[in-house]
């Protein structure tokens, strides 16, 4: 009897602590000189996904979600009831209660963050970085007002854009801070969201010295994870051989990606997509005109970038998707992810029957579907 009952409290015990894991959060706002009912939508910047949305209430508003991947960049954005007026900010934090404090006048700029234990970092490098951004859209204006004006010319393209033109200096400047908040700040998870997200921007050699730098706390991390399998692959170039993935498919199998080459195909296109990318809903029906069109001799398979599996069925099943779709748990984070140097969506990689890549499109635009049509002819 008293082992049924230690057995029993021990299930209650891991059911409380599986709750409490899945609660998500919970932002309390306290805002100054927003018109009543404002609309409030939360996202979470990386998948654009929406995680709530609701509207300020006698200066106030309470938004609820759950982050999939924690901590997460988190926007902001408070919009007018015209629909006229947008005013956003981003906060870095995990599945965990906040409160914000700010105003109309200062929200794209500023706000007060309590109860995070991430969002202070983030705060530390805002505020070194946050001028020169500020002096670089400016400068940014100044240089459109002179083109608009017809008043551009080689000096002032040399002055503003060669290597130590006005632009240059401060992009150059903003990697300088930034490189250095991640060399003092290793240990966190903001400076290693930062150093894994613009990995492209710094050297092999320093990323490594990093790593190098981890204590036990983060060297198993998914960031350290995305940031090894980055430097142990070198970027796909054409006539490189694929790289091998594993990733579930829409029937629940768990597949290697070069088992999908099909023999009675020439061409496979390998396309990364998010259910909440705007390009990428773009895409869709043009993507299925071209795989109706030319199935004959090219396949379609999608890989589904975000980590939330039901968002990925969902989208799959409501857009009518024949083709093969694939998903990963660890969803941006993934070897896919990471060895395909993704950094959007949706981007595209044509393979020949063999596996050896031809070509690879980043985004969207209407000469897409004319271009994989003529490295397919």
């Amino acid at each position: 009897m008293k082992t049924h009952v230690t057995f029993i409290l021990l299930f209650a015990l891991l059911f409380i602590s599986c709750q409490k894991q899945q609660n998500g959060f919970e932002i309390t706002a306290n805002l100054d000189g927003f018109p009543e009912n404002s609309k409030v939508i939360v996202s979470d910047i990386s998948s654009q996904k929406i995680l709530d949305s609701t509207q300020i209430t006698d200066g106030k508003f309470v938004a609820k979600g759950f982050l999939d991947d924690e901590p997460a960049n988190v926007r902001v954005v408070i919009i007018s009831n015209d629909g006229k007026e947008q005013n956003l900010n981003s906060i870095f934090i995990g599945n965990e209660n906040i409160s914000i404090v700010g105003d109309k006048v200062s929200f794209n700029s500023k706000l007060e963050v309590n109860g995070s234990q991430h969002n202070g970092f983030k705060n530390a490098l805002d505020e070194k970085i946050n001028p020169l951004y500020n002096k670089r859209d400016k400068k940014l204006q100044e240089m459109f007002k002179l083109r608009n004006n017809g008043e551009w010319n080689d000096s002032l393209q040399d002055a503003y854009w060669s290597k130590t033109g006005i632009m240059v200096t401060i992009d150059n400047k903003i990697s300088e801070i930034t490189q250095q908040f991640i060399a003092n700040n290793i240990n966190s998870h903001y400076a290693l969201f930062q150093l894994t997200v613009y990995k492209n921007d710094f050297s092999k050699e320093f990323i490594r010295t990093q790593l190098n730098k981890l204590n036990s706390d983060f060297k198993n991390t998914k960031y350290a994870d995305v940031l090894n399998t980055f430097l142990d692959n070198e970027p796909l170039k054409a006539g490189s051989a694929l790289y091998d993935f594993q990733a579930e498919n829409q029937n629940g199998q768990l597949v290697n990606f070069s088992s999908l080459l099909d023999s009675d195909k020439e061409y496979t296109l390998l396309e990364f997509y998010s259910p909440h990318c705007g390009w990428c809903k773009k895409a869709l029906p043009e993507i299925k005109k071209l795989e109706k069109t030319e199935n004959k001799k090219l396949q379609v398979i999608t890989y589904n970038v975000d980590k939330s599996k039901e968002d990925w069925l969902n989208d799959s099943k409501s857009n009518g998707i024949t083709w093969t779709t694939l998903w990963n748990k660890d969803g941006r984070y993934s070897d896919a992810y990471t060895k395909y140097q993704i950094n959007g969506t949706p981007t595209y990689f044509l393979f020949d029957k063999q596996g050896k890549v031809l070509k690879r499109w980043s985004g969207f635009d209407e000469k897409l579907i004319e271009s994989i049509k003529n490295n397919i002819q």
